[in-house]
């Protein structure tokens, strides 16, 4: 019988209740230790180099789990938090190691952190009373410090009573309407007129917009219902896990369809399906139900952050939302085979593998009825896990869970892989001796009082939530690498598993080390690109086509656009972009009938009055009506319009525009519907030339400026007339090149009738500063950077 909550032995007196949070999971066991307070990530690496840290319960900020992975891997006794869910990472990681937590304590009393938070002070004694759920309750003993006032005002102001039960609604409906769960499912499908989440016979057609918009429709709840409580898991000492999330999956939306496009092109169509019948012959696969999730999902939502962001508009190529979907769902079609394409409609079971995979696991199971064995398991599967996560920065592309598989018993079987050594992440270690992955099969007895629930995500919840007990039997195979043959794959013994276990905390402690000596934006694109080119990966690889993406598809880049963006993303635009998004499920914008892959009349527009402040730098309104030609009152009204989007920032005092961040990822997302391919190769035949005549002028102003004014006239003239016949060319190409014929034209017969300023005085529109422009102009259009050939 559990005791009541706050309920302790007789010496509980001694102890005085401070908070209340989330508990993660059941026991039985009151948790004594004393507190530490964890911040950084050189305060993990000082804490763990202490030594026997067993009786220590860790407090730290954010609910992730790769922050405190070494803490994890050093025996813990406890975790508190002061952010996060029981849902998120570092709760499963917890409960997989049979580390009690408790998230999201509002502690009442203590000391006070650099922010302001009340925490309980090092060194003091607490207590976890973790009997029951979902409370649990934390005491301090009596006498512990106290400050009455924090040394700073907390950076946020607290949430009020209408906010929390404004978000706590949202938590537990969808919109504040559709709950979780099959119940939420049935009222979801019941919106539907099409089966386009079914792996029906006619997977090989294009999908239609109606299709597209019912399937986005769904997905919006789909992934609200597995990961509504991760929107406020809250920060990571280690890894900026939501400015990562928001670059990264609005990568995908860029990326995705032009990759998946390439790889159906060249394999077929039913090659895709072959690839998603992967996840059913092979274990440790990552063609699995989290990535082909992600390749629907977060191409729809990265077009939700994108339009968020200001960085270009809704109808902007809008149905390559709508052709993904239609690849995915031919994965979808290799995976199942038939029927519904998500485990939420299939009441959240995941039976994917052939049945000769459960009988072959069964074949080489280990029974976990000596302690020792159970013991060196959980220690295994925890710190397996753990460089799961961390290798792929905190986030589900490492570890896939599915089942349960039935079996002629009555009992059923969970199955975990665990991806341990990505050759493709630069952060990972070349040299690791951890395989490719491990596959867990965990055994379950008949009649085990334990409800399960598999997500798309590829995420196991249970009911109780601690399902470490239950575990009557596991089989551990290992896979050397992505494709090593399912002949080769071996099973492991306990003295294996040991081993590797070993290799294991090795290997994450190295690498906690090298990702903390990272710079933020450098863990913020390295985050990213687990998702956009994670998820993607998989497929890449099957198709034999991910060297070829690498080369010629920017398979392990960020887009331009949101490089330029970086700024804003991490300014906190993300930690509020993101949970919103999750929680509201805003992000599925509907495809347009106007869905568009050329530019409308309005960007067009805007890609010229921003295309001419990216030569300059910065512009007033008459100059930039005198390069493009347009009339003033249509640059001042796309200039407002840019403001009001935060694309370009204006000095009244000066009268000058310059572009933002953002401003500079839509004008590169602008650029590349504004020039395609034939225009670019045109202009970049004139501009080769442009570069020896360039050399030249360069050359006669330098000699000028030192008074080496001998032979200026004839070099001049002659410079001038090459300069005239590539501008006649480009100018055919583009009639705004005139503009340079014509400024150019002036200068030069200013320079002829004496004035020496015109020539290369600076800020004055000199032959220099207009040749300047168009070197610029030539340079942004064909969105190449200076080289040595420059000049």
């Amino acid at each position: 019988m559990n005791r009541k909550q706050g309920e302790a032995p007789t010496q509980s007196s001694t102890f005085d209740v401070v908070g209340t949070g989330s508990n993660v999971y059941e026991s039985e066991e009151l948790i004594e230790g004393v507190a530490k307070w964890l911040e950084t990530p050189q305060e993990v690496m000082d804490f763990v180099s202490e030594g026997d840290v067993s009786d220590t319960i860790v407090i730290a900020r954010g609910g992730t789990t790769t922050f405190l992975t070494m803490a994890l891997n050093a025996g813990i006794k406890g975790i508190i938090t002061l952010q996060g869910a029981p849902e998120s990472h570092l709760g499963i990681v917890s409960r997989e190691y049979g580390i009690p937590a408790i998230m999201s304590v509002q502690f009442k009393q203590g000391v006070h952190t650099s922010r302001g938070e009340t925490i309980p002070a090092d060194g003091v004694r607490i207590r976890m009373d973790v009997s029951s759920r979902p409370s649990g309750t934390v005491s301090v003993e009596a006498g512990a410090p106290r400050e009455d006032k924090p040394a700073v005002e907390p950076e946020h102001e607290p949430l009020s009573e209408e906010q929390q039960a404004q978000i706590a609604l949202l938590l537990e409906k969808f919109g504040g309407e559709v709950p979780h769960g099959s119940e939420g499912d049935t009222i979801m499908q019941a919106e539907m007129t099409t089966r386009v989440l079914y792996a029906d016979d006619d997977v090989k057609r294009d999908l239609t917009r109606q299709e597209a918009n019912e399937a986005i429709r769904y997905y919006t709840w789909n992934e609200w219902d597995a990961l509504s409580a991760r929107a406020t898991e809250g920060e990571s000492g280690l890894i900026p896990r939501q400015e990562y999330e928001a670059m990264g999956i609005a990568n995908c939306w860029f990326k995705h369809p032009t990759w998946l496009r390439t790889i159906e092109d060249r394999i077929g169509m039913d090659g895709i399906i072959d690839i998603g019948a992967t996840g059913r012959r092979e274990i440790g696969s990552k063609v699995n139900m989290l990535h082909l999730w992600a390749l629907a999902t977060a191409t729809s939502f990265g077009r939700g952050i994108a339009l968020e962001l200001g960085l270009h508009e809704t109808d902007f190529r809008a149905d390559r939302v709508r052709t993904t979907f239609g690849t995915v769902r031919r994965l979808y079609k290799g995976l199942w085979s038939e029927g519904p394409i998500l485990t939420s409609m299939k009441g959240y079971k995941a039976e994917i593998l052939e049945k000769s995979w459960i009988e072959r696991f069964t074949q080489n199971r280990i029974d976990l009825s000596d302690s020792a064995t159970r013991e060196a398991f959980v220690r295994f599967n925890g710190s397996a896990e753990l460089m799961g996560f961390l290798l792929h920065f905190d986030n589900r592309t490492g570890v896939s869970d599915h089942g349960p598989y039935t079996l002629h018993d009555g009992g059923f079987v969970l199955v975990r892989d665990i991806f341990l050594n990505e050759p493709a992440w630069p952060w990972n270690n070349p040299e690791s001796p951890l395989p490719w992955s491990v596959t867990v099969a965990m055994f379950f007895e008949a009649g085990t009082p334990l409800e399960t629930k598999v997500v798309d995500i590829s995420t196991l919840f249970t009911t109780p939530a601690n399902y470490i007990p239950h575990i009557s039997g596991v089989s551990v195979h290992q896979r050397d690498a992505w494709d090593t043959p399912m002949d080769e794959v071996r099973a492991l013994t306990p003295e294996d598993m040991a081993r590797l276990r070993t290799e294991c905390e090795e290997q994450s402690s190295a690498l906690y080390r090298r990702i903390a000596a990272m710079s933020t934006r450098e863990k913020v694109e390295a985050g990213a690109l687990t998702y956009s080119t994670g998820f993607a990966l998989p497929v890449a690889r099957a198709a034999g086509m991910y060297d070829e993406l690498v080369a010629d598809h920017g398979f392990t880049t960020i887009e331009p656009a949101l490089e330029e963006s970086y700024d804003t993303i991490v300014s906190g635009v993300a930690t509020e972009l993101i949970p919103r998004l999750f929680l509201t499920g805003s992000w599925g914008n509907p495809v347009p009938e106007t869905a568009s892959e050329v530019l409308s009349v309005n960007d067009r527009l805007r890609y010229q009055v921003y295309h001419a402040i990216i030569v300059r730098g910065f512009a007033t309104v008459d100059k930039i009506s005198d390069c493009t030609g347009l009339p003033v009152e249509t640059v001042t009204a796309v200039l407002n319009e840019a403001i009001k989007a935060k694309h370009v920032k204006h000095n009244a005092k000066k009268g000058l525009n310059s572009l933002t961040g953002i401003g500079k990822g839509a004008y590169k997302l602008l650029r590349q519907t504004a020039v395609d391919e034939d225009t670019r190769s045109s202009i970049a035949v004139h501009y080769d030339r442009f570069l020896e005549p360039n050399r030249r002028f360069k050359q006669l102003t330098t000699d000028w400026q030192q008074g080496q004014t001998q032979t200026t006239e004839s070099r001049f003239a002659s410079v001038h007339g090459e300069i005239t016949v590539i501008l006649d060319g480009l100018t055919v190409i583009d009639s705004r090149f005139d503009y340079y014929t014509k400024h150019l034209s002036s200068a030069a017969d200013s320079f002829r009738s004496g004035d020496t300023d015109a020539l290369a005085k600076p800020l004055t529109d000199s032959y220099h500063d207009i040749w300047m422009e168009l070197h610029e102009d030539l340079l942004a259009t064909l969105s190449t950077t200076r080289t040595g050939a420059d000049g």
